[in-house]
């Protein structure tokens, strides 16, 4: 039985078809295999520059600090707490028409926090529509979650009083460590005031060192502690569009490649039982209608 397409050219159709039948088949739709899916490709690009932009901002917070340290997984599960993005998202003016629960939902979609497994840095990425409303995100995220690392309660009375004994001890050190050194000066004071003289220089430092390390506690983590400040990006990471022109180039080529087999597919049926069984076989299986 001998089947003419459209390009006035014939296919022989026996029982089975073989490779050599479907070679043919894309030979004779060359045109359209290549033409529709690369006008797919190219349209979609186009496209996509009018899609919304997303843009991503970075920054990393080092948790440990002299004398201090916290837990990253803490200030990670802080800064993705359902009252802190609530929160920087009211702060953000995000959408002032949606829920709690939506904004929340939202702001969940729009931060991520990594912890890296080494040296425990947090990584806390934003997105925006614009560079700098993903800068804003970010830099409001610290801005609310940094003061939380500062000690509270007992801890901090604890600490305040020992920073004020620190203080008095310095005073005191610093009192007899300037009168050794003018008995020294003036020739008055023999081994026993170097000695003591060099002790309250090694005391004092200590002190300044203490003192120093309370008051860092005392503050918490702070913007200094940020081994990366909140970047302003340049480029967007949405839309991909080389992603989307060689996706819909692919979706496109599929689909034409598709309709093609099943349109001559459908001719040989009619002229072979057999194969119409066959192919009717094939739309039971895919559900297609008879």
């Amino acid at each position: 039985m001998m089947i003419k397409n459209s390009a006035n050219s014939t296919l022989e159709v026996e029982d089975e078809i073989d490779l050599l039948d479907l070679l043919v088949l894309l030979a004779e739709n060359i045109k359209p295999l290549v033409l529709i899916p690369l006008i797919a490709g190219i349209a979609s690009f186009g496209l996509s520059f009018f899609l919304p932009k997303t843009y991503e901002s970075q920054s990393i917070l080092n948790p440990n600090k002299s004398d201090f340290s916290i837990s990253a997984a803490v200030i990670a599960s802080h800064i993705k707490s359902a009252d802190m993005l609530a929160l920087v998202g009211n702060k953000a003016g995000l959408d002032s028409n949606a829920s709690h629960a939506q904004l929340i939902k939202k702001m969940d979609t729009l931060v991520r926090v990594n912890i890296g497994k080494q040296d425990q840095l947090i990584t806390l990425t934003t997105q925006g529509g614009s560079p700098e409303s993903a800068q804003n995100l970010n830099n409001l995220i610290w801005k609310f979650t940094l003061p939380n690392t500062a000690p509270r309660g007992s801890e901090l009375k604890n600490l305040r009083d020992q920073l004020e004994k620190e203080k008095e001890r310095l005073d005191s050190g610093l009192i007899l460590e300037t009168s050794t050194a003018k008995t020294l000066k003036n020739g008055n004071g023999g081994e026993g005031s170097a000695r003591l003289y060099s002790e309250l220089l090694v005391a004092n430092s200590d002190r300044l060192k203490r003192i120093s390390n309370l008051n860092s506690r005392i503050e918490g983590l702070t913007l200094e502690n940020l081994t990366q400040q909140p970047t302003l990006p340049e480029l967007e990471i949405k839309p991909n569009k080389s992603l989307i022109a060689i996706t819909s180039t692919l979706v496109a080529g599929i689909l034409i490649l598709i309709f093609i087999f099943l349109q001559n597919f459908s001719t040989i049926a009619k002229n072979t039982p057999k194969q119409a069984e066959k192919i009717q076989r094939i739309r039971m299986a895919l559900k297609f209608k008879k």
